[in-house]
């Protein structure tokens, strides 16, 4: 009776035993498990908050958004100042202007004195007009002289004692020139005009010729007068 009751007690230890540790898996495992539930919670909190932050919105807001608006919009305004002219009066303008040296007292009233006046210059007097002449002559050329044609071949001697038969007749009677020139002119077509030239101002003749028209008056015959083209004898008709 003593031995079924110690094996008993002892049989009855071992199932306490086994109940403990199966208790004690139990335990072991209901708090792995809470652990576990509690970490899938956490991860479920996190994949729930990331959920509601991409629903949101993407990044969160920057708080300094505002800097470059302030910026740009400093820039702009210191253009529109600056178009306007504002900074010419700055004295940072008046730094990178040139600025001029103030003159000294003596400068000062030499620029303070009115200039003199320019002194009128006096009115130029009208040019004269040119004296005006108006002649007839006749001319008596001899081999050399100027502008003598190939049959001219009397000498300088004989074209003077010609010249002087032709004054001779022309101071007889002046009206009757021309009639003289046709008879002792050598100027070509003279025979045909009666050696007028017509009129013309003083000094477009040679000298000599204008120096012995001006000897007479007009209406009058002159003296041989003496050029390079030969001997003349000139009519004044003005």
């Amino acid at each position: 009776m003593s031995k079924k009751t110690e094996k008993d007690r002892a049989k009855d230890d071992e199932d306490l035993d086994e109940a403990g540790s199966t208790d004690e898996g139990n335990d072991d495992g209901e708090e792995e498990e809470a652990k576990a539930t509690a970490v899938r919670g956490r991860g479920h909190g996190h994949a729930h908050d990331d959920d509601d932050a991409e629903d949101d919105g993407a990044e969160p807001e920057d708080p300094y958004w505002w800097a470059p608006h302030a910026v740009l919009s400093a820039l702009v305004l210191i253009g529109l100042l600056g178009f306007f002219g504002m900074f010419n009066k700055t004295p940072l303008a008046r730094l990178a202007a040139p600025v001029a040296p103030e003159p000294d007292e003596h400068e000062h009233a030499t620029a303070a004195a009115p200039p003199p006046a320019p002194t009128p210059r006096p009115a130029q007097s009208a040019q004269a007009p040119r004296e005006m002449f108006g002649a007839k002559h006749l001319l008596v050329m001899y081999k050399g002289s100027r502008r003598a044609p190939p049959t001219i071949e009397r000498t300088k001697d004989e074209a003077k004692a010609r010249a002087t038969e032709a004054m001779t007749k022309a101071k007889a009677d002046p009206s009757k020139f021309a009639d003289v020139v046709k008879a002792y002119s050598d100027e070509p077509g003279a025979d045909k005009r009666g050696g007028d030239l017509g009129k013309f101002p003083k000094g477009a003749m040679v000298p000599e010729f204008q120096a012995g028209l001006e000897k007479i008056k007009v209406g009058q015959v002159s003296d041989l007068v003496e050029t390079a083209f030969g001997y003349h004898v000139i009519l004044r008709t003005q």
